[in-house]
């Protein structure tokens, strides 16, 4: 979305030559509104490989072979990949287009968003808090909320901890949140966000789960039974931070993780400075987007660099001079915390980390998807090896399971490679849309059959003058298409209530205006053939007459 904002992780084994190789696109039901996550996880290859992985040069040549083809079939304007090597950034490269009308080459230092992936940085900011004991993993955590409480009638809200926050345990609801265009005049802060009603929020959640939702955050099963994707989670830890720290979540990150890391490039929010230093963001369609921006930044709305973002990827490892997993930032204990499996959530959900097995080995990843941009990260934690990608368009998701591919076949050997199709070509918003249009067409050919046999019948008359009640019929659908202009189109300031989320073009959206314009083009002409009275079907000289009258 925020479609949807976030993914969970899982392991799904399929048989290969090589042994057994995993990857899971999950399509959440945040892809209503932009947001989907992809996580893939790489399960056990057997027979091991001897020493350990060997991919910088051949998965470089691989992608510098096969990434022009492959962005093309998959419909992508452009990606960055940083390649880790030993536990360090080895080398970044750039394909493809950052802007494909101005045909601006893509360049490696350009910043992307990451979406969901940023989830871990805000688990690190937490166990950062953890470690100097001003957090407590397993106390509630309406214990550290000031701005905002946790509460149900249906379950022990005292029951929510930080631990099972962390690792999607807590039974909070809300899969992620939409994003907003620049253009939103007062978009919802962070505590309205949760405490408020969300109409594709609501939607999604319902779609999802099977339950009725408004869009406000509430606990939907037993805290600790079960792992339950909840980005809602990641926003209270945010308040969390906030409430603990009295500092803003971004400046308490940014001096407390990323800059002692090395991603000095990372920034939660869009500036006219960052945006120039950015690709053009595009949609499922193909289509340009804005830069829109996430006002829950705890769930994933961090801008930087692809290199940068290795750079903290790579720190949960040891690095190539010796250096402890956590850098310094977290001691190598927390971090062996967070990448081990959490008891409640199952065996690949660590602390905001998805977990798998590469040749017997644990492995690290997660995906995230916001409007316009797409990006996904794996780590091998014992060959120290692994990738980050991002791209600046929301059809990379399977371009970004070919790239695993490569990077499995380049660090392990040539394996049977999975056929991912493209993305569809339309996107669920613009289908939803079209539905939306067909059932308004049908509606309209049926009204206009019935006007033509009524005209043919005589029951309806042309007359000089439009007919009143008929341009009042009119208005409803002048409004209509005019809130569809100034929401979607309008370059007007956006003056739209914290539910209403506010859209970008699609080809849904097209054929909706076009269908809005025929349903007005047909009032206008009716309100010239009134339906006539009894009285006047009874009366053929006020029907001479009104044939007869001046149409000027």
């Amino acid at each position: 979305m925020g479609l949807r904002h976030g993914g969970k992780q899982t392991n799904d084994h399929s048989s290969q030559s090589r042994g057994e190789r995993s990857a899971d696109l999950l399509m959440n039901a945040k892809g209503l509104f932009r947001t989907i996550s992809v996580v893939v996880l790489v399960a056990t290859l057997s027979p091991p490989v001897e020493g350990r992985a060997q991919s910088n040069g051949e998965f470089e040549a691989l992608l510098d072979t096969e990434m022009p083809a492959l962005l093309e079939e998959y419909g992508v304007s452009g990606s960055v990949v940083s390649f880790i090597d030993d536990g360090a950034v080895a080398w970044t490269r750039a394909y493809g287009l950052a802007n494909v009308s101005s045909g601006t080459v893509m360049s490696p230092d350009m910043v992307f968003e990451f979406g969901s992936a940023g989830k871990v940085i805000t688990a690190w900011a937490m166990m950062r808090l953890v470690e100097d004991g001003r957090i407590d993993l397993d106390a509630p955590v309406n214990s550290y909320l000031k701005r905002w409480k946790i509460e149900s009638e249906a379950y022990d809200a005292e029951e929510v901890t930080v631990r099972r926050l962390l690792t999607h345990t807590s039974g909070l609801d809300i899969h992620g949140y939409l994003d907003f265009s620049p253009r939103r005049i007062d978009p919802p802060d962070l505590v309205r966000s949760l405490e408020g009603k969300h109409l594709l929020e609501g939607i999604a959640e319902t779609v999802e789960s099977g339950r009725l939702s408004l869009g406000n955050v509430e606990l939907a099963q037993e805290p600790g039974s079960g792992y339950r994707y909840s980005g809602a989670g990641y926003a209270v830890l945010q308040i969390v931070i906030e409430d603990v720290t009295g500092v803003a979540f971004d400046e308490f990150v940014k001096h407390e993780i990323t800059d002692p890391l090395g991603a000095t490039s990372l920034r939660w929010a869009w500036t006219p400075e960052l945006e120039g230093r950015a690709p053009t963001p595009y949609g499922e369609e193909g289509q340009p987007l804005e830069y829109r921006q996430l006002t829950v930044h705890g769930i994933g709305s961090e801008i930087g660099t692809v290199s940068d973002f290795a750079r903290f990827v790579a720190a949960a490892v040891t690095g190539p001079n010796g250096e402890s997993p956590g850098r310094g930032v977290l001691e190598p204990e927390t971090v062996e915390l967070m990448i081990s499996p959490a008891e409640e959530a199952g065996s690949y959900q660590g602390f905001g980390y998805g977990l798998g097995r590469l040749n017997g080995a644990l492995s690290v990843s997660h995906g995230g998807k916001n409007s316009g941009w797409e990006a996904f990260f794996i780590l091998d934690t014992v060959s120290r090896q692994g990738f980050v990608v991002a791209s600046a368009s929301n059809r990379a998701g399977p371009l970004h399971n070919t790239i695993t591919d490569l990077w499995l076949d380049a660090a392990y050997g040539p394996g049977i490679r999975t056929e991912w199709p493209p993305s569809p070509t339309i996107g669920l918003l613009s289908l939803m849309s079209i539905a939306i249009a067909s059932v308004l067409t049908l509606i309209l050919a049926v009204a206009l059959f019935r006007c033509v046999r009524e005209v043919r019948a005589g029951n309806r008359t042309r007359v000089g003058q439009p007919d009143r009640r008929g341009l009042l019929l009119v208005l409803p659908w002048v409004l209509g298409l005019l809130f569809g202009w100034y929401t979607v189109y309008s370059s007007l300031p956006l003056y739209l209530p914290a539910w209403y989320p506010d859209f970008w073009p699609t080809t849904g959206s097209l054929i909706l205006t076009l269908t809005l314009t025929a349903w007005i083009a047909f009032s206008l002409i009716r309100t010239f053939f009134p339906r006539r009275s009894q009285a006047d079907l009874k009366n053929p000289e006020l029907e001479r007459s009104q044939a007869m009258a001046p149409t000027s």
